[in-house]
Parts: structure tokens; sequence; C-alpha cells
């Protein structure tokens, strides 16, 4: 009978490894694996030899038909893992699952390694409810919005992911949109040069900006935002978006930082750019009269 294992794998110290996880890929007749590489050395570790087949972000759409349509005809047991961590979670994985689920192939998770619960537990923060962001945007027009939204959400607690190369500015804008966030900052954890930074956000800005290694490794970023004065909500009195920008223009802004700075307040974009439009044709016709 076809199954499918989801098999979460170490984060990065391979003693992580489970009698469950080795089992799942022993039992398994093919490995579904983000990078057969990487899933080679876990392989090796057990003293096994599987076949593989690559299922990663830019090919899954493609290989899970065939996957899917092999599990039935060959009656194929599948241990699908990624790189490290649990399958689907900011990784490759969740349509091979969504397919199986329709074929009506049994799917069993095994448990294991998430750099996301593991940063949580380390990090201190009252974590009885947190929402989970992977990656955020990479326009900083974006990313401030992106950022304001999480704050918008009431929700104490953000988990987000970050490469190397963006880690500071990344901080940099968290610093600017959420000013009174905590900050931990979590690298390459469970590995030999594992680094965890908390406390405020521009006092771990400042750690990082002045480490020269700052730009090796894999970051999970945990937010406190319990210190955050709340945001005004849509029925809380407010001016509209086209009041919020005028405003702020007659502060001194030009228009484009007046929309940006609506942008970072929770104004919805679409609203954002309607009141752009509006205040430049009217300063248009003013400018004719």
């Amino acid at each position: 009978m076809p199954k499918l294992y989801v098999v979460a794998t170490p984060i990065g110290n391979l003693n992580d490894l489970t009698p469950r996880m080795e089992s799942a890929l022993r039992e398994a007749d093919l490995i579904a694996a983000e990078d057969t590489r990487v899933t080679m050395k876990l392989l090796s570790r057990f003293g096994l030899k599987k076949p593989m087949a690559s299922c990663h972000r830019h090919n899954e759409e493609d290989k899970t038909p065939e996957l899917i349509a092999r599990m039935l005809e060959e009656n194929l047991v599948v241990a699908l893992t990624c790189d490290a961590g649990t399958p689907g979670i900011s990784d490759p994985g969740h349509l091979l699952v969504r397919a199986a689920w329709d074929a009506g192939i049994p799917v069993v998770p095994v448990s294991g390694p998430s750099a996301v619960a593991t940063a949580l537990s380390a990090c201190g923060f009252d974590a009885r409810e947190f929402a989970f962001y992977g990656f955020l945007p990479r326009e900083k027009k974006d990313l401030r919005e992106k950022l304001a939204a999480v704050h918008a959400s009431g929700i104490p607690i953000a988990v987000l992911y970050e490469s190397p190369h963006r880690i500071v500015a990344l901080t940099e804008e968290i610093c600017r949109v959420l000013p009174e966030s905590k900050l931990c900052v979590c690298c390459d954890l469970t590995k030999k040069f594992e680094s965890i930074l908390r406390g405020n956000c521009q006092a771990v800005l400042e750690t990082l900006r002045n480490n020269p290694n700052v730009e090796k490794g894999e970051y999970c970023v945990v937010v406190d935002l319990s210190a955050m004065p709340p945001r005004q909500t849509e029925n809380s009195a407010r001016p509209d978006a086209p009041a919020y920008v005028l405003q702020k223009m007659l502060e001194g802004l030009d228009i484009r930082d007046a929309c940006d700075s609506a942008a970072m307040e929770g104004y919805a974009r679409n609203d954002v750019y309607r009141a752009k439009i509006q205040i430049r044709n009217f300063l248009e016709r003013l400018a004719e009269e």
C-alpha cells in the first residue's frame, strides 16, 4: 500500500536524528528530497542506500503528479525530506502532501527539529500566542508595510526567517517600524557556531553591525511586540488615507515620504495609492489656476 512519510530532519546537529526518522527512511522505497546531496548524508549516517528523486521549489509542481502516479502504480512508500527541519514550513513539500491526500494516499508525519520551535523555546518571551511569517518581502517599502501589518495583527510574538546577507537590513527596519520591540536573533541553531542574541531591537542591531561574521549562517528571528503600543484598528477614530497623507505633507514631508508613513501606520496599499493620485491631481489643478 502506498504511503507518504513527511520526515523532519536535523536543522544542524546530526545527533538530533531519531530512531523514528531512521525507521521511516529505512522503510521508504523512494526518498523525495529537496536536495539529494544533503539527504544522502543522512542516509549514510544510517548506512542506507535508497533511490532518490529531487523535489524542490522549482520543480515540485511538475514532479508531484509523476511521484503520485508512481506511488499508486507501484505501491511505493515515499519519504519526503527537506534540507533541514520540517518539510512544508518555508520549505517545499506541501504540494506533494496535498496531492497525496487528494489521491487517498496515507500521510504520516514524522516529527522532529524545527527552527521555529527551537527559537521560541530559547527566547524567553511569552509565546503562548505567536505567528510564523517565514521570509518577509525584500523591497524596503513592502517590508515596512508587512512589519506594520504584523504589529496591527495584535499577536504579541512573531517568528521570521532571514538570509545572512539581509539580517542587518531586516533588523534596521524592525527598529524603524517597531522601535519598542525586543528581539531574539538565532543563528545556526544546533550547529557548532550557534549564536543567540537577545535584547531590545537597537542593542541587537548594534551587535549585528559589529559582528564581522554576520553574513554567515541561517537566521531565525523572534520578535516580541508585547511592549509596543497597540495600533489603531479600522474602527478607531483616525483620518482616512488622503487626510493622513495631507497632514504629513503639512508637517514637512514630501508626498512620497508621507505615503510611506501612511503604509507604516497600517493603511492599505491601495488606499495609499489612491490618496497619492488624488492629492497629485488636486495639486496640479491648483497650480493651473
